[in-house]
Parts: structure tokens; sequence; C-alpha cells
């Protein structure tokens, strides 16, 4: 890209002259009266006005890319995407860390930024699944809950009339490493007295300690255990299980 002191440098050498009979002449050649080199003493600041509002105008040329969107990715693949688009992470905030992962970025995915602009990234690491396995359904929700953690139910029946529906298997393995908003899929056990039990579940003190939206998926769940729910999906059971 031409600089503005080149712009100057050639205005210097452009081959027209003033002359004090106010018309413009190529040196070394011989004065001509035709339009190719009239003029006014005005011309000189007319190029050099036009010179630096095209300097300015350039100012303004670079190249612009479009911010990836880089959320939910590993802290290092988000910096090489930023890379190949010819951008810079930023300023990291949040727990950096062994498996850190980004979970906003400024500029948004999506705006248009100046080449090699840098982008703030926050990251968070995973949370480590608790050990769900034995405990009363409510609870196992209510810790959930708490890990900002979805979860999906498979029922399984059992022929105890007085058991509890307690959590009899879950995926992935308690201190498995799981993203904020992953899905913790819980195996309970299914009593055959499934409306006492709902009364009995709505009792609980860790039921009560339930948002509305886990609530409302654990009610649908045992009010109909014999098929499969996600949180992800919760209107559209999967395929009943045996």
């Amino acid at each position: 890209m031409q600089s503005f002191g080149d712009f100057v440098s050639d205005a210097r050498d452009f081959p027209l002259r003033v002359t004090g009979s106010d018309r413009l002449h190529r040196p070394g050649s011989p004065r001509q009266d035709g339009n190719s080199f009239r003029g006014t003493r005005a011309m000189p600041v007319f190029l050099l006005f036009t010179i630096v509002a095209g300097a300015l105008g350039c100012a303004g040329c670079a190249k612009k890319v479009v911010v990836p969107d880089v959320v939910n990715q590993d802290l290092d693949q988000a910096e090489k995407a930023l890379a190949v688009v010819g951008l810079k992470p930023g300023a990291i905030s949040g727990a950096p860390g062994t498996g850190a992962y980004v979970v906003s970025e400024s500029p948004a995915a999506g705006q248009q930024v100046a080449a090699n602009s840098k982008v703030d990234l926050k990251v968070e690491l995973p949370v480590l699944v608790p050990t769900l396995t034995g405990r009363n359904i409510s609870d196992a929700v209510a810790l959930l809950q708490g890990l900002d953690l979805k979860l999906a139910f498979v029922s399984q029946s059992t022929i105890n009339p007085f058991g509890k529906a307690k959590v009899e298997q879950q995926v992935p393995a308690p201190n498995s490493p799981v993203r904020r908003g992953g899905v913790v899929t819980l195996t309970v056990s299914r009593p055959p007295d499934i409306e006492g039990l709902l009364g009995l579940v709505a009792k609980e003190p860790a039921y009560q300690s339930l948002k509305p939206e886990y609530k409302t998926f654990l009610d649908a769940f045992l009010g109909n255990p014999s098929v499969s729910r996600s949180m992800d999906n919760p209107s559209t059971p999967s395929t009943p299980t045996k």
C-alpha cells in the first residue's frame, strides 16, 4: 500500500509546471495553446487535495474478516480457529486450565472486524459428575441442577413394592468431566406403586428445591416412567424401556 509520503513524492515529480502566464508546460517541451497543457495556478492545489483525500480514504481500506464461532471449543482449538482467519486471542478470562473450553467471545461470532484484531475469550473448566448411584431420584436431580447439568431418565422395573425411585446406574460415570449443560443419563428403579411414589417424591425437601424446569421434567417422568426422557427434548420420549 502506498504511503502518504509516497503520494507527496509523486506530486513533486509530476511533469507539469506553472509559468508566469498561468499556463502549464511540460519541462523541455514547447509551449502549446491547446487544452492539453492549459491550466491555472490552482491546479497543483487541486492535485494535492486529491492526494490527501486518497491517502485518508486508504486508511480505512484494512482487510475485514468474519469472527468465527469458537464457543464450546477447547481453548487451544479456539486459538487455532482464530489464527486461520487472521485474528488473535485477546484477554482470556474465567477459569483457564487443562480442559478449559470457551463459553463466550467478544466480538461475537459473525461480526466483521479488521484483520489482526484481538478476540477476548471467556473460558470455564468442566465439572466432575458426582456419584449418583444409590441416591433417591429427587436428590440426584438436585445435585445435577446445582452443577447446571441436564439429565435423561431410563426406567428399570423392580418388584419391591416399598422401594423408592432411586438411581441404579449413571452415564457418564462418577468423576467424569462434563461441560456445563451436558446431559447425565440416570437409570431409575420403578416400583409397582408409581402413583404413590409420585406423591412421596413431591414431599421430599430436595424436590421442593428444584427449579421449575427440573421439577416439570421429573413430574413428567414419574407420571409415565415406562419411556425414556431427556431434558434436551422432553416432549418427545424415546423408545419405551422393558
